[in-house]
């Protein structure tokens, strides 16, 4: 049970029949979750593209050809009718649902035909037959949508950079860089190669608002957070670009529906799924928004608050206050915390780096022999504070790496630790022991330096004899080392696969320093339970029910049994690894 206080506890007022649903439309499947009024996860159902919508043909859930991957957006549909019939036959009574939201893959993106929203009104007037028959390929320019993993953007990434002045100057105004995903070069791409289709959109959706139009039975505008991720929307005018739209065509403003929705609920619930599943009419539908946000929405996450998920890559999320933006990483307006932004950094080489000097480790101690994927040395490895190994550093990157952005590389150094200067390169340190634990070490370094500027001022300073007016440098970022030694985040939150290392979170927890307590769950369902409680909160607030901002409803009832508290605040240790901040930034200058 974490030690967690709470101060005037919110209480919240309302019927014991109340349910929420929180959809998650992934690449591979479409997952409804169902929480109570206590937060509690009472029910769920999962529709398997491939296995459950054999007709597709998908390959999990997309059609490959080439760097080109798209989704059929009738599947989607398909899906919809699916799960919430699996809903009826389990017998949920989704007539006491008063409030649905959810998450939908990021940066895809939907066509809609001038016939869109006619079709779409249908869904208010009868429910007969199936969404596919009224919202069928008439009502698509395009019946696919370009999927988060195409990667056939590569020019139109170039066109973005160049038409506001280069990639920092493009992450400056949209949050991020261009990338092949995001959906202002997807549009472009479709009007540069598709102008028939391209022509022929009358309005364009992210995989957001196409399911959030789907609910309520018109064609709603973007959800505002979603959007940050098109390279095309303004975050600090929180209106989109005109230059970039013009890249894209005269007609882009229109077709993306002027300014994306800054309400917290959509409407109603259509007539179609209050006659055809029972819905109540008066259910209320929260804009769907992305995998990413919703994430950030399914843990009590404040301000300086830290998600590291641990998995094959790793990503951090983090709420700040701080409109700090950088090519190397993405920010997006908070989906439901006024003037507060996420913050999200991936990393390619995370648990598969890990992997490889698990191996070497277990190899070279078992003489040859295999050892089973045991983790036993290394995580012994890596809590071993008894060797002589503080003015050691190195990077682990078997991959090319996305922070900071080079080729695949290894490479070890030694430093002075009170200087910080690299002496020497070497090939390998006295003992393979050291390299698991300065590849956990390095990573969570890495992490800690790259949302610094994000967090706030701490009230911990480091006591080390530093130069502290010694300028460092990551990615764009050029300071005085002493603007690493002040930020520190209040809470950080462990999840995926390799969370449950205990050596590996706890090195992570030391390096990153948290104020107030390191916390680890499993969150399987953490896109869809993200939906349940962004649907709740806002029926409540929308109701008149709570007065309360989204962080402190969640904070005052969350499940914190589910949670567990997995390491002290360890100021020493943090203070330590200050002496190997400045070693990085002159590491990272090296590599290419």
């Amino acid at each position: 049970m974490p030690r967690h206080t709470h101060t005037d506890k919110t209480t919240i007022a309302m019927s014991q029949d109340s349910y929420y649903l929180g959809f998650d439309l992934s690449t591979q499947q479409l997952k409804c979750l169902a929480i109570d009024q206590d937060l509690k996860i009472v029910h769920s159902e999962t529709v398997e593209f491939e296995k459950d919508l054999p007709k597709y043909r998908t390959k999990k859930g997309v059609y490959i050809r080439g760097d080109t991957i798209e989704c059929p957006v009738a599947m989607w549909l398909e899906a919809l009718d699916l799960v919430l019939s699996k809903y009826c036959r389990a017998e949920f009574p989704l007539e006491k649902v008063v409030a649905v939201s959810g998450s939908c893959q990021q940066h895809g993106s939907v066509y809609w035909s001038s016939q869109a929203e006619a079709l779409l009104s249908q869904l208010n007037k009868e429910s007969e037959k199936d969404l596919v028959h009224y919202v069928g390929p008439a009502a698509f320019a395009k019946q696919t949508a370009p999927n988060w993993q195409d990667h056939s953007t590569a020019k139109q990434c170039q066109e973005f950079e160049q038409c506001v002045g280069g990639p920092e100057n493009l992450a400056q105004l949209t949050g991020s860089r261009a990338h092949f995903r995001f959906t202002g070069p997807q549009i472009l791409k479709i009007a540069q190669l598709e102008p028939e289709t391209y022509e022929k959109t009358n309005t364009i959706s992210l995989v957001s608002s196409f399911l959030t139009s789907v609910l309520v039975g018109h064609l709603v505008e973007l959800e505002e957070a979603d959007a940050c991720g098109m390279n095309l929307y303004d975050i600090r005018e929180r209106k989109f670009n005109d230059e970039l739209l013009h890249l894209i065509g005269n007609s882009s403003k229109q077709k993306l529906m002027g300014a994306p929705m800054k309400a917290m609920i959509a409407g109603r619930i259509c007539k179609y799924f209050t006659q055809k599943y029972g819905f109540n009419a008066n259910c209320k539908v929260s804009p769907m928004t992305g995998d990413n946000l919703a994430t950030i929405c399914s843990l009590p996450l404040r301000k300086d608050d830290v998600l590291v998920s641990l998995g094959t890559s790793t990503t951090v999320l983090l709420v700040t206050d701080k409109y700090h933006p950088s090519p190397n990483y993405h920010l997006f307006i908070h989906p439901t915390l006024p003037n507060h932004y996420m913050g999200m950094i991936c990393y390619c080489n995370g648990s598969l780096a890990r992997e490889k000097i698990r191996d070497q480790l277990n190899k070279e101690r078992a003489n040859g022999a295999e050892n089973n994927n045991d983790w036993t040395l290394f995580n012994q490895a890596v809590l071993d504070d008894s060797k002589d190994d503080d003015n050691e550093l190195g990077v682990y990157f078997p991959l090319g790496e996305i922070v900071p952005s080079v080729k695949a590389v290894d490479k070890r150094v030694i430093f002075n630790a009170k200087t910080g200067k690299i002496e020497e390169v070497v090939e390998k340190f006295a003992d393979i022991t050291h390299d698991a634990k300065n590849i956990v070490e390095s990573q969570a370094l890495s992490c800690r330096v790259r949302i610094s500027p994000l967090l706030s001022d701490s009230n911990t300073k480091s006591h080390q004899n530093l130069d502290q007016d010694t300028i460092v440098k990551f990615d764009y970022d050029e300071s005085p080392l002493r603007e690493y030694l002040n930020k520190r985040p209040e809470r950080t939150f462990f999840v995926g696969g390799a969370s449950k290392n205990d050596a590996v979170v706890k090195k992570f927890a030391q390096v990153i320093g948290a104020t107030k307590g390191n916390f680890r769950l499993d969150t399987p369902n953490s896109c869809a339970l993200g939906g349940c409680y962004k649907a709740m909160w806002s029926f409540l607030y929308d109701s008149n029910k709570i007065t309360i901002p989204f962080d402190k409803f969640l904070n005052d009832n969350f499940p914190w049994h589910v949670m567990e508290n997995i390491s002290d605040v360890d100021n020493e240790s943090w203070d330590r690894y200050n002496t190997k901040i400045v070693p990085l930034s002159e590491l990272e200058k090296t590599l290419s």
